[in-house]
This record gives structure tokens, sequence and C-alpha cells, in this order.
């Protein structure tokens, strides 16, 4: 008699976990914009990361195959990677935008290279793109100094 209630609890259970609805948003994130940042995966320069600069404040190290998530003031939006040591004509490379709250945005670092420097170079892209793109990535492990 126990066995088939069990049963029967056990898998209301389960169709319950499968069916609910996690929000990824909170009401707290609609005061902000999120930003991805994400840099693909590339043998040449795989062990270089680069800061990332939000209106000049330091917010991560971005790793090579890696995104982060950053949660913006709706304004203006100033981005920089920079790279660490020294270089010759070293140049940091930036975007500036303008964020909404409660909206998403998407930024693309691709690393370029020429014999005297190499930058990571950023770029808005759409949602599809970012996806596509980001499908294999983990986020970076300075997401965690960020949620803090």
């Amino acid at each position: 008699m126990k066995s088939p209630f069990l049963f029967i609890l056990i898998g209301l259970s389960l169709m319950s976990a499968a069916f609910r609805s996690d929000s990824l948003t909170t009401s707290a994130s609609a005061d902000f914009a999120t930003v991805y940042i994400y840099r693909g995966g590339q043998f040449f320069g795989a062990g270089l990361n680069y800061a990332i600069f939000a209106n000049g404040e330091k917010i991560c190290k971005l790793s090579n195959n890696r995104y982060i998530e950053y949660k913006a003031k709706p304004g203006a939006l100033s981005l920089t990677a920079h790279r660490g040591g020294i270089e010759v004509f070293k140049k940091e490379t930036g975007l500036d935008m303008q964020v909404e709250a409660g909206k998403s945005y998407y930024v693309k670092g691709d690393q370029k290279s020429s014999i005297t420097r190499t930058r990571l170079e950023l770029s808005e892209v759409t949602e599809n793109t970012a996806k596509r793109d980001m499908k294999d990535m983990t986020v970076d492990a300075c997401q965690e100094t960020m949620d803090k």
C-alpha cells in the first residue's frame, strides 16, 4: 500500500521540479543593464588575460574562451581592454555605448595582433551571434568577485 503512494509522490515532485519557472532577472536587476562581455577561444595568445574596465574602473581580467556578466548603470558606458606588461606602441581598445535599464547587451572581444602589438578589440554584437559564440564558454573566475 505504501509503495504506490510513494511512487506517486516521487512522480509529482519530479514533475513540479521540471515545470517550475526560475526567473533569471530579479526586481533589483531591472534598475541595471546587463552587459555580457566575452572572448572567444583562440590558440594564439590563449595565455593572455585582458583587464576589462567599465567607465575607468577595473571589473575583471578576462581569460580566453570565457565570459562575464556585468551589471551597468543606465546611460553612457565606456568599456576598455588593457593588456598588462611592457609592450611597444601599447594601445588600449574600447567601446562606447548607451545602455538602458532592464536590457541585455553583448560585447565580443577579438584578439588582433600585429608586429608591434596585440590588443583585444571590443565590438557590440547581436544576441543571436553572442549566444552562438558563447554556447561552449564558461563564466570567468573573476565573476565571483564581481557578484560580491
